[in-house]
């Protein structure tokens, strides 16, 4: 995912990549200003290494997931994953974040959803597809954490879903 990597860089962050298995351990032995955790294939129920790595993040750093870092993040805080009748493939899918009202065109590639009735209490669901319902984006209410399911550095056309990236740069400058 070379342009969240330009994105970030874009705004004044120095990235380091790690493989998917690194540990909680080896990634706060950066002493990171955040993590992201990047998209990626695959079921997110047979990800545990994965969501334990979540877990050992979440609450020492901001942490932003996209894609299947979105349904990793859920795990993490007790919440489920489903398959979906028919994945969300291509551009032009609208997403609306709930904070502003306001709906953006994505890019998606994912045939897993979070279940929005499994989160906890102290996760709020953040973005909404306009087309299905599903959970498009998650934050933490007390943590520095938040994620998206969509891809925001895909530019399916405007890149005004860029914002995002934006978002994750002021969480880590008041993590």
């Amino acid at each position: 995912k070379y342009n969240i990597m330009r994105l970030l860089q874009s705004r004044g962050c120095e990235v380091i990549t790690f493989p998917a298995t690194a540990s909680a351990q080896e990634l706060l032995q950066q002493e990171p200003d955040g993590i992201l955790l990047s998209p990626g294939p695959g079921d997110p129920e047979l990800l545990d290494y994965a969501v334990e790595t979540a877990k050992g993040i979440v609450g020492k750093v901001p942490v932003f997931g996209i894609c299947l870092g979105n349904q990793v993040l859920a795990r993490a805080f007790g919440g489920r994953t489903y398959k979906l009748k028919f994945g969300h493939r291509g551009a032009n899918h609208p997403v609306k974040d709930l904070r502003t009202g306001r709906a953006y065109i994505t890019a998606q590639n994912h045939g897993y959803a979070v279940d929005a009735d499994s989160l906890p209490s102290d996760v709020t669901v953040s973005h909404v597809s306009l087309n299905d319902g599903t959970v498009e984006g998650m934050r933490h209410r007390e943590m520095p954490v938040m994620s998206i399911q969509y891809h925001s550095e895909a530019s399916p056309g405007p890149r005004d879903s860029e914002y995002i990236f934006d978002d994750f740069v002021t969480l880590m400058d008041q993590g």
